[in-house]
């Protein structure tokens, strides 16, 4: 069996968090003066400099059983690698989703947690594939790079 796996997960995540930013800029922002100079590119947020990181996900109500499924079938694509750096991504890739009622129309919480972050890839035309049924179901989502301090 062919493993789907080449692409990093990061990059994925980093694609789906661009397009909710963008989207979400996209609609307050008016064009620039042509005679402005270009921003600088942001810093990747989902290339972590850190060993344990936790991307926070807040889902759109109606749009969990896709999310789910898709994450479902990242972390399976991944444990069925022959690639043990891969199969080990998906071990230490742990997926949480608050258990607590919300209002109907408030998006639903999901936590992710990985220990340690490790640069999991996907083939182009799977990471297409997977972005295309996730990129709708986002309606934030956030990194949080983690460091221990302390004992």
């Amino acid at each position: 069996m062919r493993s789907f796996v080449t692409q990093p997960v990061s990059r994925l995540m980093m694609v789906v968090g661009a397009v909710v930013v963008m989207s979400t800029a996209a609609a307050a922002q008016t064009p620039p003066a042509a005679q402005q100079p270009a921003a600088p590119a942001a810093a990747d947020v989902f290339k972590f400099a850190t060993p344990q990181a936790i991307v926070f996900n807040l889902i759109k109500p109606d749009k969990t059983a896709d999310f789910e499924a898709v994450w479902t079938e990242i972390k399976a694509g991944l444990a069925a690698s022959s690639k043990p750096e891969l199969s080990q991504q998906a071990a230490n890739f742990k997926m949480y989703k608050l258990n607590v009622d919300l209002p109907a129309d408030q998006p639903r919480i999901y936590i992710f947690y990985i220990d340690p972050v490790s640069p999991a890839t996907f083939e182009r035309p799977k990471a297409d594939e997977l972005f295309a049924k996730l990129k709708d179901t986002y309606a934030q989502i956030q990194p949080w790079p983690l460091v221990k301090f302390g004992g």
